[in-house]
């Protein structure tokens, strides 16, 4: 049946109508019904599914089957993912299709995955894993839909990364600290203060600092003094939650937040706009006051700040029981790998030269 022409305006896009208790879009190519969502669902649902189905219909009759079926693995599993991942979830799904844009399905080998891999991130161990890791969820899923019989990447060996060592001493994290509020002309700048309340947030709760950067004020009770921590990266798995003591130290921090412009929002570390700071603007920060403290060679990173965090807490003398509490984590070994490759154990053992 064809889109009928609208008698009068009802507010839904061009060829989305309503019909049986559902949303559905007439496809232009062949005007096919397409069922977008429940309207019970509501219209965001439905604005989404409909991006989808355009982005579908948009794809040339000559493209080769493997970009297209890249993107139509993508529309059926980023809403699978945790919102804090997603766009860099599907950014990795550009660069694949991107990458095999002249591939038909069938064609892609061993060999040629393997090039993909080495070729892009030869040195960038950890990306290439996370790379074949994608590629090798995008094959399984095409062999369970028949498009080929076996899965390329099986047959790939990527190398283990060697396990991050780094730990920021004391004096070089206040140095990068102090340096968040001084740009390299002497003047103030005007991010460094939320900056501050960020790097100080992530020691002093040992939390990741995605969790830092989405914290809101309505995570904080201040009657019962708690913060309620749920881990973005493990959120839609074990979902493990801690909930932190607002310490005086923390309190602190929190005061000199909210005099911060904007005052007032939803998010503790916000950019001017009162959202929460984005990753990058993090990193970009952190890296910029690292080279102000002239300490570019050391490889510090905002992700280092939780370990160096973890670390001074077992050498404070709290036992690795309490500090998997602190960090979230489900598995010991987890708390334990933070700390092992840090904390550099003292020998006690003297000797003296030998006798003739």
């Amino acid at each position: 049946m064809n889109a009928r022409r609208r008698m009068k305006p009802d507010g839904l896009p061009s060829r989305v109508y309503k019909r049986n208790g559902s949303f559905h879009w007439v496809r232009p190519t062949d005007q096919k019904w397409i069922k977008l969502c429940r309207i019970d669902e509501g219209e965001t649902r439905m604005y989404e599914r409909l991006a989808e189905e355009k982005r579908k219909a948009s794809i040339g009759i000559c493209e080769r089957t493997m970009p297209r079926l890249v993107r139509i693995y993508m529309d059926q599993h980023v809403a699978g993912y945790a919102a804090s991942y997603r766009a860099e979830w599907e950014r990795r799904g550009e660069v694949v299709r991107k990458a095999f844009a002249n591939f038909d399905i069938e064609l892609v080998d061993v060999e040629a995955c393997e090039e993909f891999l080495t070729s892009n991130w030869g040195n960038k161990l950890n990306t290439q894993r996370a790379m074949k890791a994608w590629l090798q969820s995008f094959f399984s899923w095409a062999v369970r839909k028949r498009h080929i019989q076996i899965n390329p990447v099986r047959e790939i060996k990527v190398k283990k990364p060697k396990v991050r060592k780094v730990y920021i001493r004391p004096e070089h994290f206040v140095a990068i600290r102090d340096a968040l509020t001084v740009a390299a002309d002497g003047k103030k700048t005007p991010t460094g203060p939320m900056m501050q309340v960020f790097v100080d947030l992530c020691y002093l709760t040992c939390q990741r600092s995605t969790e830092i950067r989405n914290l809101r004020w309505a995570d904080i009770d201040a009657k019962r003094k708690l913060i309620r921590f749920v881990p973005t990266k493990t959120e839609d798995s074990s979902g493990e939650a801690v909930d932190w003591p607002l310490t005086p130290e923390i309190e602190e921090v929190l005061k000199r937040a909210k005099k911060i412009e904007p005052i007032g929002g939803d998010y503790v570390v916000r950019d001017k706009n009162g959202k929460p700071k984005t990753a990058a603007a993090c990193r970009d920060a952190w890296n910029d006051a690292k080279a102000r403290a002239g300490l570019t060679d050391t490889g510090y990173t905002i992700k280092d700040i939780r370990a160096q965090a973890l670390t001074d807490a077992k050498r404070a003398g709290y036992d690795i029981d309490e500090l998997q509490i602190a960090g979230a984590h489900t598995d010991r070994a987890t708390t334990e790998g933070y700390i092992k490759q840090r904390d550099v154990p003292v020998s006690n053992v003297r000797l003296t030269l030998p006798a003739a």
